[in-house]
């Protein structure tokens, strides 16, 4: 929609704010490659303007149901802290929170009371960070919210007034390269603060000119740094983890107690607590995400869960080892320094017990869930990763990456490679080379599929060939599971409650593997462990001259693994690639004390 410009605004209700939002987002979302490129603080993870970005697409995307100052504030403010992203997305989500809870519910108000409500809304997301650094979006915000409530004192024009605050904003931006250290050594400007004046630049523009942009229709694609990136030393980052947790609060409960507050402080840095008017959002970064879930648990109902490997990210961004993203799921088995090592990317599935929700592997571990697994009255179930966070991946990668290959489990077992494929039409849609490839595999099979992929992009292998070796590889990969007992099969409901009492009684101990299409099958059995590793050794025997690498893994049964991986190296003669514990979702449907053979 176009205007000659805005005359005079001596009042503002909903429309006006909406409108302006629309302009501000989309000067922000122009910024957004530049901002990722310049983010080096809290830590250089390159993506402070896609999360701000994402953060404010998700509150204005949908036009507010009203049209009063408070309730689209009010609106606009809960979708923001649904959607807030980051450090600097969350601290924005906290500032509109505070703004839409100062500004009453009135026909009218004046600037010097609108200026009021901005002012006690930046004191109240400063009062939410737990170390608030200045030469950041706080101190910004705290600028800027003061430059208008000064003005307010002498203007009553909304225009004149907004207008007015921009040149004092633009001075605090520049005045951040000199106020922290890691700042002034890269000679950028806070990421952070510099999306914010983009943002009232926007809205600045819209007021002017009185133009208002069309609502977004999805949130815009990056497909190329701007090759300003600033380089800051790993090293730099104390805790690897960004770690976000969306809790709707307990009826009646206090915003967020604190012993809680207390025990979260302990875990990390950055951390952020950001109280809507039901939901309370939780940033940190940290080196133990289980950790952290574990001690929220019982405080609300996670509504969502996030988190961001952040050394992974820089390493990927400044230190690729290849233009070609290699992407897989949690149910790999593929261990963390080899992941890191190929720059793997794995998205976790999630695994439900009771009221609450997990990420595999991230928010909770063989650790953190194997010991209260027999207790539990609950058996956890699993499912696919959600949509939107494969979305959220695979827009990352097509802004640091010319193309991706996704070597999902295999497609019999679940429905991560539909949602895999489902989001990658869309980037087909706009150029982006993605493939996913039913593995048609699971644990240390699909692991060192998935590790063979990564190799060869490492190496410089172009995309299609590399589809063409991953394909051969998946062909000849070979799993055997021995399961010590079908009492967690039975619980998972993988096994009837009839068939697992016969085995009981007969105390038979099974071998499964996996056919051609990738679903699972009983191969073998015996009565005792020992037996089960016996047949496993004779299949390894028969087939030795064609592996040529092999791994085994387990479930809270190292002694067990160290014993196979031993007899396996006697009769292969080489060493495995890795011996490691299985994820917990793997682990549920194997059961405790399950130990696996996986070769190619």
């Amino acid at each position: 929609m176009t205007g000659s410009g805005i005359k005079e605004l001596r009042s503002i209700n909903g429309t006006v704010v909406y409108n302006s939002f629309l302009s501000g987002y989309e000067k922000l979302a122009a910024e957004r490659v530049h901002l990722d490129a310049i983010n080096v603080f809290p830590v250089p993870d390159g993506d402070t303007g896609s999360n701000m970005v994402s953060t404010l697409y998700t509150a204005i995307r949908e036009p507010p149901s009203s049209h009063s100052l408070s309730g689209t504030l009010g609106q606009i403010a809960d979708r923001a802290l649904s959607g807030a992203r980051g450090n600097s997305g969350i601290i924005l989500a906290q500032f509109l929170n505070g703004l839409a809870e100062a500004c009453p519910d009135e026909a009218a108000m004046s600037t010097i009371e609108f200026a009021e409500a901005l002012k006690k809304a930046a004191a109240g997301t400063r009062n939410a960070v737990e170390n608030p650094r200045e030469g950041t979006l706080i101190t910004l915000l705290d600028v800027w919210t003061g430059e208008m409530y000064r003005l307010s004192h002498a203007i009553g024009d909304f225009k004149d007034l907004f207008l007015g605050s921009m040149e004092r904003a633009r001075e605090a931006l520049a005045e951040t390269r000199d106020m922290l250290e890691e700042l002034r050594s890269a000679r950028v400007v806070d990421a952070g603060a510099s999306g914010f004046v983009s943002f009232l630049e926007g809205i600045a523009l819209m007021i002017a000119s009185g133009v208002v942009p069309s609502r977004p229709e999805a949130e815009p694609m990056a497909f190329e740094s701007t090759g300003d990136e600033h380089v800051v030393s790993p090293e730099n980052i104390a805790h690897r983890y960004c770690t976000e947790a969306l809790i709707r609060r307990p009826a009646g409960g206090e915003a967020f107690p604190e012993h809680l507050h207390e025990a979260l402080k302990e875990m990390g840095d950055s951390l952020i607590i950001s109280n809507g008017r039901e939901r309370t959002r939780i940033h940190i970064h940290t080196n133990d995400p289980s950790a952290l879930f574990l001690t929220l648990r019982g405080y609300g109902k996670k509504e969502e869960q996030k988190v961001d490997d952040m050394k992974h990210q820089y390493n990927c961004v400044h230190r690729p080892v290849s233009r070609i993203a290699v992407v897989t799921d949690s149910i790999a088995d593929i261990p963390g320094d080899l992941a890191d090592q190929y720059q793997i990317h794995v998205i976790p599935q999630k695994i439900r017990w009771g009221e609450d929700e997990y990420l595999d592997r991230v928010t909770i571990t063989s650790r953190t869930m194997l010991p209260y697994l027999d207790a539990s009255p609950d058996y956890p179930g699993s499912s696919a990763p959600d949509p939107a966070r494969v979305n959220q991946v695979f827009s990352w990668l097509s802004s640091h990456y010319d193309s991706v290959i996704a070597v999902p489990v295999a497609k019999a077992q679940s429905a991560t490679w539909q949602v895999m494929s489902s989001a990658a039409r869309e980037f087909k849609k706009r150029g982006f080379t993605i493939d996913v490839v039913d593995s048609r595999l699971n644990s240390a099979a699909q692991g060192l599929a998935v590790l063979s992929a990564a190799r060869d992009a490492a190496e410089g292998i172009p995309h299609d060939e590399i589809l063409k070796r991953l394909e051969k590889t998946i062909e000849n990969a070979k799993i055997y599971v021995s399961v010590a007992t079908f009492k967690y099969m039975v619980r998972g409901g993988r096994v009837s409650a009839l068939k697992g009492l016969i085995a009981a009684l007969t105390r038979l101990k099974p071998v499964v593997s996996l056919d051609a299409a990738g679903k699972g099958v009983a191969w073998g059995a015996s009565f005792s462990a020992d037996g089960s590793a016996a047949k496993i050794l004779k299949e390894a025997k028969t087939s030795k001259s064609g592996i040529r690498r092999w791994a085994v893994v387990h479930a809270a049964a190292p002694e067990r693994a160290a014993d196979m991986a031993e007899k396996m190296s006697s009769v292969l003669g080489t060493e495995p690639e890795y011996v490691m514990e299985i994820s917990p979702i793997v682990a549920l449907h194997a059961g405790i004390g399950a130990v696996a053979v996986a070769w190619i």
